[in-house]
């Protein structure tokens, strides 16, 4: 039996249009307000700077709902290093040691040495005052978070980006007395399974 030429033309399309539904996004829809964010994947750099010390690592968080992982590549003083948590233990692994916690900015302050405030650090990376505590925010004509003071830092919020249907944050100043961090993210993938 031969085929005719539109008849091969049918079935490349048919076996194409097959192979193209088993392309996955690398989110899991879109979103409306980044207060539906309860899962990501991100990458970027952190920099620190305090009165004794300063430094800068790349970053990789997954974060899902009640639990989180950061993993730490670069010059903070360990090479490398990850800090994962759930509700109410968290855990420090370096190269040369392991410490536990309560909470992940407890064991922030190893890595950094200032209390970063990780549990909020969840919501600022969204463009979110953390709901934990009062802060004064200020917005921009579109609704995004330009300015907040809260847990005693002074935050600011820039260079927004359109990602998985909302407008993200990709770089936050933070100082608090002399301490100071900035988090740039590179890659931010909203409800990503990772």
């Amino acid at each position: 039996m031969t085929l005719s030429p539109i008849r091969i033309i049918s079935l490349v399309f048919v076996a194409l249009a097959l192979s193209a539904c088993q392309l996955r996004p690398t989110t899991t829809g879109t979103f409306e307000h980044p207060n539906q964010i309860d899962r990501w994947a991100m990458s970027g750099k952190l920099g620190y700077r305090t009165a004794n010390d300063g430094g800068s690592a790349s970053f990789d968080w997954t974060q899902k709902p009640n639990r989180g992982q950061i993993r730490f590549s670069g010059p903070l003083g360990f090479g490398s290093a990850d800090l994962r948590w759930d509700s109410g233990r968290a855990e420090l692994i370096t190269a040369k040691e392991q410490y536990q916690a309560r909470s992940p900015g407890e064991l922030a302050w190893h890595l950094t040495g200032f209390w970063l405030p990780v549990s909020a650090l969840q919501y600022w990376a969204r463009g979110l005052p953390w709901p934990g505590a009062h802060g004064e925010a200020a917005y921009d004509e579109g609704g995004h978070l330009q300015t907040l003071q809260q847990l005693g830092w002074s935050l600011e919020f820039d260079r927004y980006q359109p990602v998985a249907g909302v407008t993200l944050p990709y770089r936050i100043k933070a100082r608090q007395n002399g301490n100071r961090f900035t988090l740039l993210i590179k890659d931010w993938q909203p409800g990503a399974e990772k």
